[in-house]
């Protein structure tokens, strides 16, 4: 399970502060008027919600864990497990993906996969890709999908994503004190790089001065 406190704490809550903080500037700079921004966690989890609520209100998303689109409810969006016990992730929803995908696990000419939206087969589906996952190990489906566009990737653990080739080349994580890692600062900016630095004691005021004299 990913941390959940993503959806509110940092999407509902801070996502929405900056970009109200942000946006709030940009007017006050044109209007010489300040506001209030108010952003509550609950709204802003809702606001997340937004295209949730669309399929639901067109009977396109259920009630119900693993019944849907995008929360294991189709065979060819969901994690499974691997022969090691490690677990890999699909989600090659649009056909072009889904072909690819097709065309390296060898299902490209099987009736069953051409129906891959039909309710009735999505069980039969499901059972087929959990059997063909735990015929290798996790390394193997990673070399047979390497370079490929069929929406395809490793479930990592914390311990191994710093490692993984790709987040190694982009430099995703740096080496923190003892060992640990922690990730880079996000997003980039090719004038005014961000660093990860040592933690020093400072005061709230010394480090907004800092910021400001930056």
């Amino acid at each position: 399970m990913p941390p959940l406190n993503l959806v509110g704490d940092y999407g509902g809550g801070s996502l929405y502060l900056v970009a109200g903080l942000l946006a709030g500037i940009l007017s006050a700079r044109t209007t010489g008027r300040g506001q209030v921004v108010d952003a509550a966690i609950c709204d802003g989890t809702a606001s997340l919600m937004a295209m949730f609520c669309d399929m639901a209100s067109r009977g396109s998303w259920r009630d119900g864990r693993g019944s849907n689109l995008l929360d294991g409810g189709r065979p060819y969006y969901r994690t499974y497990a691997c022969r090691d016990g490690e677990h890999v992730a699909i989600g090659p929803l649009e056909p072009q993906f889904y072909a690819e995908f097709l065309h390296l696990t060898g299902l490209a000419d099987d009736p069953d996969f051409a129906r891959r939206d039909d309710p009735e087969i999505q069980p039969r589906l499901h059972v087929r890709l959990e059997a063909l996952f735990a015929t290798r190990d996790r390394e193997d489906w990673c070399r047979l999908f390497e370079g490929s566009d069929a929406c395809f990737a490793p479930v990592l653990s914390l311990s191994e994503a710093p490692h993984h080739p790709h987040l190694k080349a982009r430099g995703t994580y740096v080496a923190a004190g003892e060992g640990g890692w922690q990730p880079a600062p996000a997003p980039r900016f090719s004038a005014t790089p961000g660093a990860v630095r040592a933690p020093r004691a400072a005061t709230i005021e010394a480090v907004a001065a800092a910021w400001r004299s930056a």
